[in-house]
C-alpha cells in the first residue's frame, strides 16, 4: 500500500471516527432525556469569561429548585466557531432550545429559524411579582427598554431576545506596577495626562531595565481605546450632517454624506481623529494590529503592559488571573480647551445611549415555547438578574438591581454629548470596516504617518462605502418586501390589528413607510453622486 493511500485511510477512518462519535453523543442525549422523565431546557452562548457559566449554571439550579420537572443544561461554545456552530445547528435542525444572539444572527436567520416574543414583552414579567416591577411590563423591566439591536430588530418589527447585561469599555491598570513605575500619580483625566503618563513608562521602564508597554494592543483591543479617541475629533462634524436632526445621525447618513462631498478625507475632523489615533497607537506594541485579544490580555497579565483597554466583560477573567491588584478609569478624551485637538470636540462622551446584550432568543422549533418564556422570565426577573451580576461580576441589565462595588466603576457615564464616529463611519458596513482594517498599518505602524493613510484612503474608502449603502439598498428592500406579505395579510382583517398590540399595525406602517423612505432617498444619492470634493 502507498503511503497516499495510507494517509488517505487514515482521514477516511478519522471522519468516520468523529461521525460515531456524534451519533453516539446525539443518541446518548435522546436516552438521556427519555429515562431523566423531565422536560429539559438547553441554552447555548459563547460568553467563557470567568464567572459566567458559573452564573448561569446558578440560574439553572435556581429554576430546577422552583420547577423539579424541568432540568437545565447550558451549552458554552468558543467565541471562534459559535457562528458556524449556530448556522450548522438551527439549518441541521439539532439546535438547543435557546440561543445567545449575536453571532451568526442577522435578520434573514431571525426571520426564519427564531420565534417572535413580542406578545409577552408587554406583559408583566410573572416573577417580579411582590416587588417594585411586578406591575411593568416586561419590556420596561430592562433598563433600555428593550431596545438593544438584538432584542428588538427594527427591520421585522419584532422583539426577539430579552438581556442579561450591558457593557462599556474601560482602561484597565497594574496597580502595583503603575505605583513602582510612577509612585503615587494618579490616573489620568485628560487626554494630554494619558499622553505624558505613557512617555513617562517609556522613560521609567528604560531607567528601571524592565521593558514594559504603557498600553498593551491588539487588532481588538487597540481600537476600543484609538477609535474612542477619534470619535472625540467627530463630534462637531457629526452635529453637521444630522439633517433629521435626532442628534445622532445614522451611518447611512454619514456614509452617503461622504459620497457628496459634505465632508471628506481631508477635512480637518477627520484629520485630527487619524492624528490622535497615531499618538495613542505608538503606545502600544508594534504591529498591533496583527495580535489577537489573549495577545494583548497575555502582555497586560505578565507585567509586559501596564494598561490595557476592554470591556467590562473582561473584569472577572482579569481579576481572576492576575496576580496584581486592578485598577480602573474612563478613556481620557481631549477637552475643547486642547491646544491641538480641542477644535472639534464638544465635550465628554456620554454613555446614556449604552444598550444591553447577552442577549437570548428561542429557536423557533423548539418545543413548549410557553416553558422557555417562563424560564426567560425567570432568569430576567430583578431577583433573578441580582443574582446574575453578583456572580458574574457584570453589570445588570435589569432596573432596580445595584450591582457590587468592583462593577460599579464600569456603570454607564451619563453626563455629556453625543460621540462622534469612528473610521469605519460607526460600522457602516463590511467594506468600509475592512477598508480601514487593512490599511491601519500605514497609520499606526512605526513608519506610517497619517498622510499615508489618508492618501491610500482617497482611493478606496469612497468604493467601500458605496459598496455598504448598496449592500443596505438591497437588504432594506428584501425585508420590506417581506414585510409587504405581513402587512396584506394583516389588512385583510377587520378591524387591521393584532391581538397582543392593537397599535402594532400602524406602527408596521409607519415604520414601513420611514424604511421605504430612506431607502429611496439612499437609492437617489448614490445615482446621483457626483463623486468625492474635498470639503471642511
Amino acid at each position: 500500500m502507498t503511503r497516499e493511500k495510507i494517509i488517505n485511510l487514515i482521514g477516511y477512518s478519522l471522519l468516520l471516527g468523529c461521525f460515531l462519535v456524534s451519533l453516539f453523543r446525539v443518541l446518548g442525549r435522546e436516552s438521556d432525556d427519555a429515562s431523566d422523565g423531565r422536560h429539559v431546557i438547553r441554552f447555548a452562548h459563547w460568553q467563557l469569561e470567568a464567572g459566567m457559566r458559573e452564573a448561569l449554571d446558578q440560574l439553572a439550579r435556581d429554576y430546577e429548585a422552583l420547577h423539579p420537572e424541568v432540568r437545565v443544561e447550558q451549552i458554552a461554545i468558543p467565541e471562534r466557531t459559535y457562528a458556524q456552530w449556530v448556522r450548522t445547528q438551527l439549518v441541521g435542525g439539532t439546535a438547543p432550545d435557546i440561543i445567545q444572539l449575536g453571532k451568526g444572527t442577522d435578520d434573514e436567520v431571525m426571520a426564519r429559524f427564531f420565534a417572535p416574543i413580542s406578545q409577552w414583552v408587554e406583559r408583566p414579567n410573572p416573577y417580579n411579582e411582590g416587588g417594585p416591577l411586578a406591575s411593568v411590563p416586561w419590556r420596561a423591566t430592562f433598563l433600555d427598554d428593550m431596545q438593544g439591536s438584538w432584542a428588538y430588530r427594527t427591520n421585522l418589527l419584532e422583539y426577539y431576545g430579552v438581556p442579561m447585561s450591558m457593557f462599556t469599555i474601560r482602561v484597565f491598570y497594574n496597580r502595583d506596577l503603575w505605583r513602582r513605575l510612577l509612585g503615587d500619580t494618579p490616573p489620568p483625566e485628560t487626554f494630554d495626562d494619558f499622553l505624558a503618563l505613557c512617555h513617562r513608562v517609556h522613560e521609567r521602564s528604560a531607567e528601571l531595565g524592565q521593558p514594559v508597554l504603557p498600553v498593551a494592543g491588539s487588532k481588538d483591543n487597540g481600537p476600543m481605546l484609538a477609535y474612542r479617541l477619534f470619535a472625540s475629533q467627530t463630534q462637531r462634524l457629526i452635529q453637521e450632517l444630522d439633517l433629521e436632526h435626532t442628534l445622532r445621525p445614522e451611518n447611512t447618513d454619514i456614509g452617503q454624506a461622504f459620497l457628496h462631498g459634505a465632508w471628506s478625507v481631508d477635512s480637518s475632523a477627520y484629520s485630527a481623529g487619524l492624528a490622535i489615533t497615531r499618538d495613542v497607537a505608538l503606545q502600544m506594541h508594534p504591529g498591533f494590529v496583527q495580535l489577537g485579544r489573549d495577545d494583548a490580555a497575555f502582555y497586560f497579565l505578565q507585567k509586559r503592559a501596564l494598561m490595557i483597554t476592554s470591556g467590562s466583560w473582561d473584569s472577572p477573567s482579569f481579576r481572576a488571573m492576575a496576580d496584581f491588584e486592578l485598577g480602573v478609569f474612563p478613556v481620557p478624551a481631549p477637552s475643547r480647551e486642547h491646544p491641538i485637538y480641542g477644535a472639534n470636540v464638544l465635550g465628554p462622551a456620554s454613555e446614556s445611549e449604552t444598550g444591553t446584550g447577552l442577549t437570548f432568543g428561542i429557536v423557533r422549533s423548539a418545543a413548549n415555547h410557553a416553558r422557555l418564556i417562563d424560564f426567560l422570565h425567570f432568569i430576567t426577573s430583578q431577583k433573578g438578574n441580582a443574582t446574575f451580576s453578583r456572580i458574574s461580576d457584570w453589570l445588570p441589565a435589569a432596573v432596580g438591581v445595584v450591582p457590587a462595588e468592583q462593577v460599579r466603576p464600569f456603570l454607564p457615564i451619563t453626563d455629556g454629548f453625543v460621540a462622534g464616529f469612528d473610521p469605519t463611519l460607526g460600522s457602516l458596513g463590511a467594506g468600509t470596516s475592512l477598508a480601514v482594517q487593512r490599511n491601519l498599518d500605514l497609520l499606526v505602524g512605526p513608519a506610517g504617518s497619517v498622510a499615508a493613510f489618508r492618501d491610500r484612503m482617497r482611493d478606496e474608502l469612497a468604493p467601500a462605502v458605496r459598496e455598504d449603502l448598496e449592500r443596505y439598498a438591497h437588504n432594506t428592500l428584501l425585508n420590506l418586501q417581506r414585510q409587504d406579505v405581513i402587512i396584506a395579510a394583516l389588512s385583510a382583517s377587520s378591524p387591521p390589528s393584532l391581538d397582543d398590540s392593537p397599535d402594532k399595525f400602524s406602527e408596521m406602517i409607519e415604520a414601513q413607510n420611514r424604511a421605504e423612505s430612506r431607502r429611496a432617498w439612499i437609492v437617489n444619492r448614490l445615482a446621483t453622486d457626483p463623486g468625492i470634493s474635498p470639503s471642511r
